[in-house]
């Protein structure tokens, strides 16, 4: 027999060895076993959670507890806290290169400030305003001229008074009072704002406000907890189908594979037939 006969059978051999450890490879990977990936789940509750994470659902816990404040501006609390040194200081640093404030001071840029709060809007004689304050309502009062000071070119779109406005609350109010401190017949200050002071008022409201928040709590935890129901719902009915759909593979690879593999059987096995029957007529004497 030949160099070419001897190669054939050793083919035909590792042919069928190699498609037999293919077979069991594929049957380990389909349903498990060995070190190919294979988790271990617990539970389908565990598989799911792992695999769709998409219906997690994390519902934050909420209380009843925590208590709201709405922040009030409070114009009169601000004025019995204002500085007229401060005022004074903000005035010169930021207003005096446009304004004057002592009686019968000549007006600049802006006008002489004598006596302006609680006089009419564009009233001091001489001076040439834009118009812009003309369409807005009321004389200087307390309220009308923090807004102006805040942002003049919101308080009245228009104006030609170039300032970006006091942000600060309390630079602000020092500045009203200095004002007010130069206008002898400034208005009143305006009294700070009243707090609740009526036992029964306050508890009425508390307890409304208690009712609100433990009906708003139940609804988010009715609505939190049919939604993670449906989810695992769903979920469950996800993984059901999935693990369906991977036995319906593996099994049609097992099959697949199992076709493939007896073919390969056949082949080799005629392969070494035929390599015997070349390997005998060699052997066999000639006659």
């Amino acid at each position: 027999m030949g160099e070419l006969g001897l190669n054939k059978i050793f083919g035909a051999l590792l042919a069928v060895g190699l498609v037999v450890l293919g077979l069991k490879e594929v049957s380990t990977i389909v349903f498990g076993g060995g070190h190919h990936g294979h988790h271990e789940y617990e539970s389908l509750n565990q598989w799911a959670e792992e695999n769709f994470h998409g219906y997690r659902i994390d519902i934050a816990e909420t209380g009843g507890g925590g208590e709201i404040v709405e922040e009030v501006y409070d114009l009169g609390l601000l004025l019995l806290g204002a500085d007229l040194a401060v005022g004074e200081r903000s005035f010169k640093a930021k207003c005096a290169s446009c304004h004057t404030i002592e009686e019968g001071g000549a007006n600049g840029t802006g006008p002489n400030l004598y006596a302006t709060m609680g006089a009419a809007k564009q009233s001091h004689a001489g001076f040439n305003y834009s118009g812009a304050l003309s369409n807005t309502e009321g004389d200087w009062s307390w309220e009308r001229m923090d807004a102006w000071l805040e942002n003049p070119s919101s308080y009245a779109r228009g104006t030609s008074m170039a300032f970006a406005g006091l942000k600060r609350d309390n630079e602000r109010a020092s500045v009203l009072a200095y004002l007010a401190s130069y206008s002898p017949d400034a208005p009143p200050q305006p009294e700070p704002l009243p707090e609740v002071t009526a036992d029964g008022d306050a508890e009425e409201a508390a307890g409304d406000l208690a009712e609100t928040d433990e009906a708003t709590i139940d609804g988010v935890i009715q609505d939190a907890t049919e939604l993670a129901e449906d989810a695992a719902i769903e979920a469950e009915a996800t993984a059901d189908q999935a693990i369906e759909d991977a036995a319906d593979a593996g099994a049609e690879a097992i099959a697949d594979a199992t076709v493939a593999a007896e073919d390969a059987i056949d082949t080799a096995t005629e392969a070494v037939e035929d390599a015997t029957e070349d390997l005998t007529d060699e052997l066999s004497p000639e006659e």
